[in-house]
């Protein structure tokens, strides 16, 4: 009997959850701010709670997990409607540099020492700090960084250049089978892409484990690797 309890129990916990965090939004896996990070660790601790508890336990655990659930979404649909609340929530993004200065008194405030600012410069391809015009810290920890003009690398508009506008590529084969329904969205059908398979040289569709199609028709085949890659990044 108490294993029927903790089964039930648990999938209870886990529509509880569920409906909680598309209460929420995606803004808890998008956007985490520092608020949103602890309550989401705190939420998803009730849930486990409630998974296993029993009796009276139960409707407590059930009880603070449907609150913290309501406060949480309760505050972003007021920082949604609000500045000022947003900035109390949320926090709100800092300069760290700009204009080839840095200010050590925004670094204390972000609690971010000099080091951890040249890894996030190094982690968004600036090793040389000079290309940096501008770094911002936003609010959900990344830092965001505006490039000096003449290091950023060259754009079509910049060399007068004529570019059609790409779009999304639709996935055509997944796992050896067709997609009728991507295949068709992009005005396409079975017979143009065994065709266009037949002259890339894949015939068996089976052997092809993804393959991807552009409005245009350049269709772009990833067939199955006969052998396990061996991996070298240890």
């Amino acid at each position: 009997m108490d294993y029927i309890h903790t089964a039930l129990t648990a999938l209870l916990s886990i529509i509880a959850l569920f409906a909680i965090t598309k209460l929420i939004g995606c803004r808890q896996l998008a956007q985490l701010s520092a608020f949103d990070y602890i309550n989401g660790i705190t939420i998803g601790s009730i849930g486990a709670e409630l998974a296993v508890a029993k009796g009276k336990e139960f409707w407590e655990w059930l009880i603070a997990l449907l609150v913290f659930g309501a406060v949480t979404w309760l505050l972003s649909v007021v920082s949604d409607r609000s500045v000022k609340i947003r900035r109390v929530v949320s926090g709100r993004a800092i300069v760290l540099l700009d204009n080839g200065k840095i200010y050590d008194k925004n670094f204390k405030r972000a609690h971010m020492d000099i080091h951890e600012f040249q890894m996030e410069c190094r982690k968004n391809g600036y090793f040389d700090l000079s290309q940096v015009q501008t770094a911002v810290l936003e609010s959900n920890g990344s830092v965001s960084i505006l490039p000096v003009s003449r290091t950023r690398p060259a754009t079509p508009e910049d060399l007068a250049l004529s570019v059609s506008q790409e779009t999304l590529c639709a996935n055509v084969i997944m796992d050896g089978k067709i997609m009728h329904k991507n295949l068709k969205n992009v005005g396409y059908d079975v017979t143009w892409l065994k065709k266009q398979l037949k002259e890339k040289g894949k015939s068996t569709i089976s052997d092809i484990f993804l393959a991807i199609c552009t409005d245009d028709g350049v269709l772009t085949v990833f067939p199955r690797a006969e052998k396990e890659h061996r991996d070298i990044l240890e």
